[in-house]
């Protein structure tokens, strides 16, 4: 593989998850990321490596995604089960409160897969901030 080929499928690769994200919201990030990083993994170190960084920073999200709804479920359901109790005036303050941390995962997804975008197509490689290690 060529160098701009490489750089062209690394930059594919970081923006995989934005593009799996808008045609399956739950897992597509993930998907998009795998997809791509496996069909030119073998051919480009230079692919490989951003590749691991994007499934991992991608699972990282996700896995955040997955705690801000585990929280948001069992704060909205104690606060019902308080409100039922006391029968008092219903007030969702708390559901729109996680979910506007839904809303900040995306954003950041969409600012550090555009900016890992922009240092592939350079030819640079991104390592991604706060981004768990699994796929080593």
């Amino acid at each position: 593989m060529n160098q701009k080929d490489e750089y062209t499928w690394g930059t594919l690769v970081h923006l995989g998850g934005l593009i799996g994200t808008a045609i399956s919201p739950t897992v597509g990030n993930i998907i998009g990321v795998l997809i791509l990083w496996l069909i030119k993994r073998n051919e480009s170190t230079f692919v490989d490596n951003q590749g691991k960084e994007a499934i991992n920073f991608q699972i990282t999200l996700s896995i955040a995604a997955v705690l801000v709804k585990l929280v948001d479920n069992i704060t909205s359901g104690l606060w019902v089960m308080a409100n039922f109790w006391r029968r008092t005036h219903w007030d969702f303050d708390t559901v729109w409160t996680w979910s506007g941390l839904l809303g900040v995962i995306w954003v950041v997804n969409i600012i550090f897969s555009v900016v890992a975008a922009v240092k592939a197509n350079k030819g640079e490689s991104y390592k991604y901030p706060l981004s768990l290690h699994l796929v080593k």
